[in-house]
């Protein structure tokens, strides 16, 4: 009786944290998030005042069209790119079981890791429930201050000669627009992650998130000549190029808030052998991450995703246990975006009720497109027992090279868990 019913309890978890996610599902956004800096400036790209013109050669409006359209299309994509990497918890806590009362039993190993694994599995018919908080504000994309993204876009070559003419009547093709974008973007993730023990080497679990993403671009645009100076080339003492508004300058915004359910995972973890004379404990673990978010509102990716991991761990002193993660996760959708997974560190129990952990973790694109190949953070983190089956947690997220892809200053992770 004791495995139907706790097995019903975890079914009844998943379809909640389903349920609540879909219900909270909405976009104040007019359009979809992932164009917000596509966008910015209207669905066509910066598009100049059709009165404008030259003797001879027809309006100018569509000069700076091309090139602020693939500025700005290359600019979204790869920061759009970046989003949906996260971690989640480990499952593995400081009990075994007395599986004749049922009752949980202090061991001598620590509390066991956050936003890593260890070798260990959860025993056979145990659940352990584990709800998380995650708070990301990304502050910089590649080196740059998400407060001041600058862009430049070129005219196009009016007279169609291969150069571009400083000089003489075309010489307004050496005109550009100057961009500075403020990009406000940040990510509430709400997790549920359920792990049952099948048998005592054998878990399986999924994760379920609900994300509320904000994403806000705001674009400043100014006309300028070959020096520099405001208001782009003059003939017969009217400027050649000005904006719609009748102006040199332009402002423009776009983007909103979005809350739904991300991209569910489903997990498995198998224990090939534990407490052997030599070797460190080793176990595998095989996620498939489902595209049940939302693409279009950077909720997920769109794809699935199949991860497999070796993981390796050990307690000594039966303290202190390191622990190392290893694999491979390939993306089906974009392979560009597979990538080298890893994670290294250790777990040590400081106090009965009181575990640290430290650990070093990130990602590698053998094949990425240059924007965020390679991810590494330095996660420290506690986990304290208050009281019978309860955990509570706290981690932070610090990046060691802020200069590689989408990046926040840190991350905090908060973790409410409970063992069945």
């Amino acid at each position: 009786m004791r495995r139907v019913r706790q097995f019903t309890i975890w079914q009844r978890i998943i379809v909640s944290s389903l349920a609540v996610g879909l219900l909270v599902g909405n976009a104040e956004a007019a359009g979809p998030l992932r164009d917000t800096i596509r966008n910015v400036f209207g669905p066509d790209g910066i598009i100049l005042d059709p009165g404008r013109a030259l003797p001879g050669s027809g309006s100018r409006a569509g000069d700076f069209q091309a090139s602020s359209r693939q500025g700005l299309e290359q600019l979204n994509d790869q920061i759009s790119s970046t989003f949906g990497i996260v971690s989640f918890n480990s499952s593995v806590t400081g009990f075994t079981f007395d599986l004749e009362r049922g009752t949980p039993i202090r061991t001598t190993e620590s509390l066991g890791p956050l936003l890593t694994e260890r070798a260990p599995t959860l025993g056979a018919r145990r659940l352990d429930v584990n709800f998380t908080y995650t708070r990301i504000a990304f502050t910089q994309f590649q080196g740059s201050d998400l407060e001041n993204v600058p862009l430049i876009f070129a005219a196009e070559d009016i007279n169609q000669n291969g150069i571009i003419d400083r000089r003489g009547t075309f010489r307004s093709e050496s005109d550009q627009v100057l961009v500075r974008l403020k990009l406000d973007i940040s990510e509430d993730l709400f997790a549920m992650i359920a792990t049952y023990g099948v048998t005592s080497s054998w878990d399986i679990g999924v994760v379920v998130p609900v994300v509320h993403l904000r994403f806000r671009a705001d674009g400043q645009a100014a006309i300028v000549d070959k020096n520099g100076n405001p208001g782009g080339t003059f003939v017969n003492g009217s400027p050649v190029h000005l904006f719609r508004n009748g102006s040199s300058s332009l402002t423009a915004s776009g983007g909103g808030d979005t809350t739904g359910v991300g991209d569910v995972i489903i997990r498995t973890k198998y224990n090939l052998f534990t407490s052997h004379s030599a070797l460190p404990d080793l176990s595998t673990v095989v996620e498939a991450k489902l595209p049940t978010g939302s693409r279009d509102n950077l909720l997920g990716t769109g794809g699935t995703n199949l991860t497999g991991l070796l993981v390796a761990s050990r307690t000594y002193g039966r303290w202190f246990t390191p622990h190392l993660n290893l694999g491979y996760v390939r993306d089906t959708r974009d392979t560009r975006q597979s990538k080298i997974r890893y994670a290294g560190g250790f777990d040590a129990r400081l106090l009965e009720r009181l575990t640290v952990i430290a650990d070093i973790m990130g990602f590698s694109k053998p094949n990425g497109n240059g924007v965020g190949n390679n991810i590494v953070d330095l996660s420290l983190g506690a986990k304290w027992n208050p009281i019978g089956s309860w955990f509570l947690g706290a981690n932070f997220q610090i990046p060691l090279n802020k200069g590689s892809g989408l990046r926040a200053d840190f991350i905090p992770t908060f973790a409410v868990e409970y063992l069945f």
